[in-house]
């Protein structure tokens, strides 16, 4: 099966590489066997996460277009995870400016190589956030054909990266999917949940109330999995997917499982959403007065 992959995916080039779903799929990628080469502004940092030579450094910026010129060369599969990641300076994670040059340009001019090299099958891993936030709110579960409606700067150049990845491929014959992703877990210290189980160790999460909010997630191994099932599927051809560990989580039920595996007591009383509601508003405001997160 190994063999089987390697074989299929050829030689292959990888965005976001150094990112925390990237390290894990370049991981993955050479224990297959699979010769991988990738696309970086720090060649420094991919030569100490991969020494000894075992990736290939294709020296790029995906904001000039110059710089991408023959990246794409002697490539047969481009795992696309490259995006703008928020300074912590930067209070509004979701609007930073800097989310449309590298994520909705940068992807257009990557394609623009693409389109110009042999590649045979591109990947490209997206978000929910494409779709926005009205998409869950309809009381059923969203689905790959419900409409988007992206509701963040952040959200609006993933859908126009996706565009650019599908429209380009169609074009040139190019075998690519999507693959929009929920909530992340299994990503050691990094990510919301981590987060959470911190505020929760320390004390700095409140009671939260029983509300409905049910929220998708993966596990990191399945995304690297649905990942290489797309590059290798013919029927994944010029599809969206929106791929998830097949269950649904609420805050509440969230913060009851923590509780209990650091050995805390559930308290009885709740925070009413309202006080939430108002708490959160505030701090908005307060974003907005220091520039800080």
């Amino acid at each position: 099966m190994a063999e089987a992959t390697a074989a299929e995916l050829g030689k292959t080039l990888v965005t976001g590489a150094t990112g925390r779903v990237g390290r894990v799929l370049v991981a993955e990628l050479l224990r297959l066997g699979v010769p991988v080469a990738v696309i970086s502004r720090s060649p420094n940092r991919v030569a100490a996460l991969w020494p000894g030579g075992r990736v290939e450094t294709r020296a790029a910026d995906l904001t000039e277009a110059a710089s991408l010129r023959g990246v794409c060369d002697g490539i047969d599969t481009l795992f696309h995870l490259a995006s703008y990641t928020p300074r912590p300076d930067e209070p509004a994670i979701y609007e930073a400016p800097s989310h449309w040059p590298v994520t909705a340009e940068g992807t257009a001019n990557l394609m623009a190589e693409v389109a110009a090299s042999r590649i045979e099958r591109v990947v490209y891993l997206s978000t929910i956030k494409a779709m926005g936030d009205v998409a869950g709110a309809s009381g059923r579960p969203a689905d790959e054909m419900t409409p988007t409606a992206p509701d963040t700067l952040y959200g609006r150049a993933k859908l126009a990266a996706e565009g650019a990845v599908l429209t380009t491929a169609q074009a040139r014959g190019i075998r690519a999917g999507v693959i929009r992703l929920p909530m992340v877990y299994g990503v050691g210290a990094e990510g919301n949940i981590p987060r959470m189980i911190a505020a929760v160790a320390a004390g700095r999460f409140p009671p939260w109330p029983r509300i409905d909010n049910r929220r998708t997630a993966i596990h990191l191994d399945d995304v690297i999995a649905a990942a290489l099932l797309v590059a290798t599927h013919p029927a994944a051809a010029g599809e969206t997917f929106i791929a998830t560990d097949g269950e649904t989580y609420s805050t509440r039920w969230l913060y009851e499982q923590i509780r209990q595996a650091l050995g805390l007591p559930v308290p009885g009383w709740r925070v009413p959403l309202g006080v939430l509601q108002a708490a959160a508003a505030a701090g908005t405001v307060a974003e907005r007065i220091s520039g800080r997160r």
